[in-house]
């Protein structure tokens, strides 16, 4: 039921009060348990709770509309649903509210190359590498030389990965991307001293001693190969992986004898 009201009409001055409530925002207690909320439903999220993150983030929305941060969180969880047109939306309003924000450049950048707009994407990704602000350019710096080297552009894509490894030399996918790379251009001498760099600075990576052996190999280098495969055995622990680096070692071992 209805109750009646003896003032249908909002006194002027009230009025006013209340328009300014709403242009100030969200007050700061709505913040707060927003930020609560966005941090809860990012630990759900890396948990794999996707209905747990979904409900908790799609609260802090409500509490703080205006936070970039919990619609670039929304964009990952329905990336992670595989529902990515939903994805790309809520990375889009993310850029929208804060145009700086690398994180969601970058996300959104690995939402285009996955429905291979590449164009777009290459844009995102040097967008969100391009800013000073980005603790982590190394992403996107690889996420750039991956797209262009899906699209036949190896020299651009050689570039990209260089210079993730100049913004963090211990990232190790550029690695074994670079040399991937270069030895698709025939350049086995250059892809090997990248990945004995590699195996200098990151000595338990398994992939860069696979992806040495292998170089070797092509070099005509079996001595060397066959300590590169040794060291695969010597740290990896995965059954598969162990299993291609034993084969390497028998068959290096043979050819010794």
């Amino acid at each position: 039921m209805i109750r009646p009201t003896k003032n249908l009409f909002l006194p002027a001055a009230c009025l006013f009060a209340a328009i300014l409530a709403a242009c100030a925002g969200p007050s700061a207690d709505r913040k707060k348990e927003a930020d609560a909320r966005m941090r809860m439903g990012v630990t759900y999220l890396d948990q794999r709770n996707l209905p747990m993150a979904m409900r908790e983030l799609t609260k802090a929305s409500e509490l703080d509309p205006g936070n970039a941060e919990v619609d670039m969180a929304l964009g990952l969880v329905y990336q992670a649903r595989g529902d990515m047109s939903k994805a790309e939306e809520h990375l889009r309003r993310a850029i929208a509210k804060n145009p700086e924000y690398a994180d969601a450049r970058n996300n959104l950048g690995i939402v285009l190359a996955g429905r291979k707009a590449w164009d777009e994407a290459i844009r995102e990704f040097e967008a969100a590498a391009a800013n000073v602000m980005y603790t982590t350019p190394e992403r996107a710096y690889f996420n750039l030389g991956e797209a262009y080297r899906v699209k036949g552009d190896p020299a651009n894509s050689e570039g990209a990965y260089r210079r993730a490894l100049r913004a963090n030399e211990r990232y190790a996918p550029a690695y074994t991307a670079l040399s991937g790379v270069l030895g698709g251009q025939g350049k086995w001498n250059d892809a090997a001293s990248v990945l004995s760099r590699c195996g200098e600075l990151l000595p338990d990576y398994a992939s860069c001693w696979m992806e040495l052996g292998r170089a070797y190999l092509r070099l005509s280098r079996p001595a060397e190969a066959l300590k590169a495969f040794d060291n695969v055995l010597a740290v990896s622990s995965d059954p598969e992986v162990r299993k291609q680096a034993a084969g390497y070692v028998a068959l290096l071992g043979s050819e010794k004898r």
